[in-house]
């Protein structure tokens, strides 16, 4: 049985008392978001975790979740996923996290961002925020990005050599740079404020599919 604190004794019996599982399987993790909490006490009762290491894949959608605070412990993490909840930051090393492949955070309500050295990342999804800032390096097997739907003015990149999708429209990019994507295969960036002379460029790359507003007939 994990036994992480999180005000034990009491907590256990009243945990019992709201949803019927049993002090000896309710998993108490050192997380402060109750929401987070109660998910992971679920997940670890039907996975069978009884320690931190066993844990490789949350998945926590539309649980009212504000705070991720504490899951840096699961080192062995390797998906999570929180789709739909209150996040406004990240509260949280996760280059702790470093067998994690799968991030999803979309929609929340992020308005900043900065992921760096996490090697294993090859699927980032953002998209569904308030995203005004995103800074993302040194994440050298991501393939696939997604954060459409956010308000984007600033998007800066370092060492995401293995890059193949790029989902960037509906932002307010005025520009991306695509010369230092070497793996890139498609990236749609509609519905941003780019200048035709930047989608000339893009319509000079002949081994990349480009969606933008220079090419609407071609959607």
């Amino acid at each position: 049985m994990i036994t992480i604190n999180y005000r034990h004794g009491l907590n256990l019996l009243v945990a019992f008392i709201l949803t019927g599982i049993h002090p000896a399987y309710a998993a108490t993790f050192d997380v402060q978001d109750r929401a987070l909490h109660a998910c992971l006490q679920a997940l670890a009762e039907n996975n069978g975790w009884s320690k931190p290491e066993d844990v490789t894949e949350i998945k926590c959608h539309s649980k009212d979740i504000h705070s991720i605070a504490g899951v840096e412990q699961f080192t062995q993490l390797q998906s999570l996923s929180l789709y739909n909840n209150k996040l406004e930051q990240l509260d949280v090393d996760l280059t702790l996290l470093k067998q994690l492949k799968t991030l999803n955070l979309a929609r929340n309500n992020l308005t900043r961002l900065n992921l760096t050295n996490l090697p294993n990342l090859s699927e980032l999804y953002l998209f569904d925020n308030q995203l005004e800032t995103l800074t993302l390096s040194n994440l050298v097997e991501l393939k696939t990005l997604k954060t459409n739907n956010n308000k984007i003015e600033h998007f800066t990149y370092l060492n995401m050599s293995q890059l193949e999708k790029v989902y960037i429209f509906n932002n307010k990019l005025a520009t991306v740079d695509i010369y230092s994507l070497p793996k890139l295969q498609y990236m749609d960036c509609r519905q941003n404020p780019m200048p035709d002379s930047l989608y000339d460029e893009m319509d000079k790359k002949n081994d990349v599919t480009f969606l933008h507003d220079g090419n609407a007939e071609d959607w």
